[in-house]
């Protein structure tokens, strides 16, 4: 059935290019009792090269073609669906319901990003990079620091519940967010007693400084008759200094825990986004952004050498610029140098078009 995989991306490509020019942050409908409907969106086309011998040296692909839309009823109870068009499927990145009980607590049900990683929970529309982490073409097994969170599953998106919030009056800003998940075991091990909880507590002690520490717990398994669970944890602390509005923005985070339990192998990592965001140069250019990133990763399995188990960290290093055209639409120039602990290196260009609103 090709012809509606076709349809839908092209109705969600009309909608953004309907919306994009109005304004950077959606668009929204009113409805009745102060209710309102926001659409937002993104549509991502990148070119990317590969050194690596086993692929084609260069594609352009589709990397995100997003339709978000956000609906408050009133000022309780909303939600968010976000459905991801890129790709052979239709997937589903956030669904959820938010019940805003007092700004101390809200709760959110369904899926959401887990709290953890502010590099994984930050908009991909908005990121300093094109990429969070190494992604070439014919790496394998290769990990940075982002892939290590993410590809572990102690971070990114997961159906659960959570609790949220931001006290009024607290000290320094204090926010905090608790959950439970289904956890990553869940989908090899659905028969399994397997979850997930991750918690994250915040302080903003000055306008532009934002600081932060999670903790994710998640199951491990393995086995086939009998079934073998062992839990394995993970810390996360991060920094961030300014903002996206223009100046210095730099974001930073480290982060340690369970690579395997069932070998003994942990990993380490730590990476870091800076830029300077310069104002308009001319009617067309509204921002030029040069950036700079570095991510690293290492993994260790009781001093074994990493190659045994089949899985390596190293240094990813991308410099790169942002052109920004308007409102959150830009052009993006990066090149990725990737060095492995086992000695192997990769390099990739990317340039990416990003639509959004």
């Amino acid at each position: 059935m090709p012809a509606p995989r076709i349809r839908v991306p092209a109705l969600a490509l009309a909608l953004c290019l309907a919306a994009a020019p109005a304004t950077a942050q959606g668009f929204t409908i009113a409805g009745p009792d102060s209710s309102r409907l926001t659409f937002n969106g993104r549509v991502q086309t990148q070119f990317n090269t590969s050194s690596e011998d086993d692929v084609p040296r260069a594609e352009t692909a589709l990397r995100r073609v997003r339709l978000e839309a956000t609906l408050q009823f009133n000022r309780v109870v909303s939600g968010k669906i976000s459905p991801e068009f890129a790709g052979s499927r239709v997937s589903i990145r956030d669904a959820y319901v938010r019940f805003a009980l007092d700004p101390a607590l809200m709760v959110w049900a369904g899926q959401a990003y887990r709290p953890f990683s502010i590099m994984t929970m930050y908009s991909s529309s908005r990121i300093l990079p094109i990429e969070r982490g190494v992604r070439i073409r014919g790496l394998s097994d290769e990990y940075d620091e982002w892939n290590l969170v993410s590809g572990l599953g102690y971070g990114d998106r997961d159906v659960g519940l959570q609790l949220r919030g931001e006290p009024a009056g607290a000290p320094l800003g204090l926010s905090y967010a608790v959950g439970w998940f289904n956890g990553p075991a869940r989908a090899d091990f659905p028969n399994e007693n397997t979850g997930q909880v991750v918690a994250r507590v915040g302080v903003a002690p000055a306008p532009n400084l934002k600081l932060n520490a999670s903790y994710s717990a998640r199951d491990f398994a393995t086995g086939e008759d009998e079934v073998e669970v062992r839990r394995g944890d993970a810390w996360e602390a991060d920094v961030e200094i300014g903002s996206e509005r223009g100046g210095l923005h730099l974001l930073g985070e480290v982060v340690a825990g369970d690579f395997d339990p069932f070998l003994g192998a942990r990993f380490v990592g730590a990476q870091g986004w800076l830029g300077y965001r310069m104002g308009r140069v001319s009617r067309a250019i509204s921002g030029v952004e040069p950036m700079f990133r570095v991510s690293y990763a290492e993994i260790d399995a009781d001093d074994a050498p990493a190659e045994g188990l089949g899985a390596s960290g190293g240094t990813l290093i991308t410099p790169g610029v942002n052109l920004w055209l308007g409102g959150l639409n830009r052009f993006s120039l990066n090149y990725d140098l990737w060095n492995s602990q086992t000695g192997e290196s990769a390099q990739s260009f990317k340039a990416q078009f990003q639509l959004a609103f």
